[in-house]
């Protein structure tokens, strides 16, 4: 079985063991989630005094699909510090995401593969420079902070434009429940580690 079909097979375990948590356990787990979130988000967008500069600090985060974590906490969170929002909006053709700055959820619409995204014409945030810290989705991680991604290669195709404009790659954080972490994933040369990875127990860091 090569890398592909190996990631394919893992795809389908890691959605089943992910949408097994019950709703009870999920409520739970989310909680602690946000809550290490929202305190690493303290430390590394207020308290290093970027919120001090001419430009706020900026989390491009994403919305929850299916039975990923629900980081919406956040997302409200970051409202109420003056931090900016990015969430991605696909662009299908060239299989690319837009940067979209976002003011509260109702700014958002069910878009592509049934995500909820920015608006079309909401603001684009074209200055990667701009942007201070990734949180990522994913399937499954590993303590060597790979990802398993869902297959389009969206995250490894935007992570390739930082080193491509000769920009520094602001710390990429995945959110996930511990049942998410496996001995290792299968990876291809073009697809990109996280740097720290947070679930409802523990985070792991480069």
């Amino acid at each position: 079985m090569n890398i592909r079909e190996r990631k394919i097979e893992l795809r389908k375990v890691m959605e089943e063991k992910r949408a097994s948590i019950n709703a009870e356990e999920r409520i739970e787990k989310e909680q602690r989630i946000n809550e290490r979130l929202i305190r690493i988000c303290t430390d590394k967008l207020l308290a290093s005094g970027q919120a001090a500069e001419s430009a706020a600090p900026s989390l491009l985060t994403y919305m929850p699909f299916r039975s990923e974590p629900d980081v919406t906490p956040l997302m409200r969170w970051c409202w109420s510090q003056g931090i900016r929002t990015l969430l991605p909006r696909v662009v299908p053709d060239t299989k690319t995401m837009d940067l979209h700055i976002v003011q509260s959820e109702n700014d958002l619409e069910t878009g592509s593969y049934h995500i909820r995204e920015p608006y079309k014409d909401s603001p684009v945030e074209r200055n990667l420079a701009a942007v201070s810290m990734i949180l990522v989705p994913g399937l499954a991680f590993d303590t060597e902070f790979g990802r398993l991604g869902y297959g389009g290669g969206y995250y490894d195709r935007f992570m390739q434009l930082f080193a491509a404009q000769g920009l520094p790659r602001p710390p990429a954080i995945a959110a996930a429940f511990d049942i998410q972490l496996i001995p290792q994933v299968p990876s291809s040369w073009h697809d990109f580690r996280v740097d720290g990875i947070v679930t409802e127990s523990k985070e792991l860091y480069k």
